[in-house]
């Protein structure tokens, strides 16, 4: 018997996995390394759930700081500006990103993004030592350039991933949650042995290793891949005839505004980064602040979520694919389906954190279920632009990466409101609340509004090819239900 041989594609969608581990290491690290670069100005509050446990005159006695290197006097003002900044940056480049990547192509985009990334990650150490100031253009660059590259992972899926097997491609993108976890884990080790500024060198040499990697294995497309055998190119090329056309064209900006199931995908876009953001950030300061769990103590139980939602958006990823190719169910009814498990069901466990009250036990579980089961979002808004306009999944990533990217800066300014005056119980229980009816409402509009049906905007109506130029007016659904079975046969084929 022959040796088995893994096909090109199967390693693009490695890299797309390892692109967005990368990305969320830059991301994340800063929350960490911070702890380590700045004095303790205050002694902690009491949580609400322990104050019958401590009398009033009672004080939390402050530990002596680990010598991890210089620490500096940053009040809590300047340290939301520094963990801020890189969003800003990512927010403003998020959009225009999808474009660049259909223009440069995603190789170069998400390639030279990296490189610079590396540059002004290891930047960040002398930023800090010179000025808080330098620091926080060093991380605004950061999400510059960390903003283009999810939309040029679309971009890349949408070249790349035959029609059978867009499900396993995009449940890649879920690399994210593993990047957040292993920096929190690496970073602290690296800090605790070498110093913070290490913490940062290690995530820059972590990056060049990646950029070679990346260099090696990826190109725009499986017609410029240096490797790929014709049986794998004429394969991917058959099975995309209907969808991707070459060429390059300005994205149909004002057809695309102008249409409901777009806005419907970037309303659900929106509600699940509100949730998932409320989930990460503020279910954990909850736990900490008001409960009195100590998160640093369990460090596993506190990976344990984001691990299990890789780990479930993989098995949505492999199911949807198997539903899409093995059953009459309709794309647009599959993806309305999963709906439930990435909105709806995550949605009511969180307003369900109000019954919790002062049991961590409870409120871990919910949170280990709610984002678990959040995994099936690689079925519906991680992979509705491939339904919608293959062409243009990278534009239309960007600009609902955007709008939803907004949810980072709404969620702190509206938990900040509600804890203005107490951070108790109350107080949260109504920001669970809010942040569930928005993850419902938002998986409610699309489940009535939202399609998988590719647009007429799809089409690039001026190509400089005319010959591989497809009229997509001529697509039906039966010719679509017979292209995914012969896809799906063949891919098993290749696979195996």
């Amino acid at each position: 018997m022959g040796a088995i041989k893994i096909p090109i594609r199967f390693w693009i969608a490695v890299m797309v996995f390892a692109s967005t581990y990368i990305n969320y290491t830059t991301r994340s690290n800063m929350s960490i390394s911070i702890t380590s670069m700045v004095n303790r100005a205050k002694e902690k509050v009491i949580p609400e759930c322990k104050r019958n446990e401590y009398n009033s005159s009672s004080n939390y006695t402050i530990k002596k700081l680990p010598d991890y290197g210089p620490r500096y006097d940053w009040n809590e003002d300047v340290q939301g500006f520094i963990l801020g900044s890189y969003f800003w940056g990512y927010v403003i480049s998020s959009a225009p990103g999808g474009f660049i990547a259909e223009w440069l192509g995603p190789f170069n985009t998400i390639f030279y993004a990296q490189i610079i990334t590396a540059i002004f990650n290891s930047l960040s150490v002398w930023g800090a030592q010179w000025h808080f100031g330098a620091l926080i253009c060093c991380r605004f660059v950061l999400g510059l350039m960390a903003g283009p590259v999810y939309p040029a992972l679309q971009c890349l899926i949408a070249r790349w991933a035959p029609p059978a097997e867009k499900g396993k491609f995009v449940s890649a993108l879920m690399g994210n949650t593993l990047g957040t976890c292993l920096t929190w884990i690496l970073v602290g080790a690296v800090t605790a042995a070498a110093g913070w500024d290490w913490g940062f060198h290690f995530l820059t040499l972590q990056i060049a290793v990646y950029c070679l990697i990346f260099w090696l294995i990826v190109d725009d497309s499986p017609e410029q891949h240096k490797w790929i055998s014709e049986d794998e190119k004429n394969f991917i090329k058959e099975s995309q005839a209907k969808s991707i056309t070459k060429g390059k064209v300005v994205p149909p900006y004002l057809k695309m505004f102008t249409s409901l199931p777009f806005w419907s995908l970037c309303i659900l876009h929106f509600g699940n980064l509100w949730g998932l953001y409320l989930q990460i950030t503020g279910v954990p300061k909850f736990m900490v602040e008001v409960i009195g769990f100590n998160i640093k103590a369990s460090g596993g139980l506190a990976a344990l979520p984001h691990l299990l939602r890789m780990f479930f958006g993989m098995g949505y990823g492999y199911l949807g694919d198997v539903i899409k190719t093995k059953t009459k169910l309709s794309a647009t009814l599959t993806r309305k389906s999963f709906v439930v498990f990435s909105h709806i069901i995550p949605g009511i466990l969180l307003m369900c954190m109000t019954l919790v009250k002062c049991d961590y036990v409870g409120a871990v579980l919910i949170l280990v279920f709610s984002m678990s089961i959040n995994g099936a979002a690689v079925v519906t808004n991680l992979q509705n632009a491939q339904d919608l306009a293959p062409n243009f999944a990278g534009s239309i990533f960007g600009i609902i990466s955007l709008i939803g990217g907004t949810t980072g800066f709404i969620t702190p300014v509206v938990t900040g409101a509600l804890m203005k005056e107490n951070n108790g119980i109350k107080e949260w229980s109504k920001n669970f609340i809010i942040g569930g009816s928005v993850y419902v409402a938002a998986g409610l509009f699309f489940i009535l509004f939202g399609t998988s049906e590719m647009q007429p905007w799809n089409e690039k109506v001026q190509e400089s090819n005319t010959e591989e130029s497809v009229s997509f007016k001529a697509i039906n659904a039966k010719d679509e239900e017979v292209d995914d079975n012969k896809s799906a046969n063949e891919s098993s084929k290749l696979n195996s």
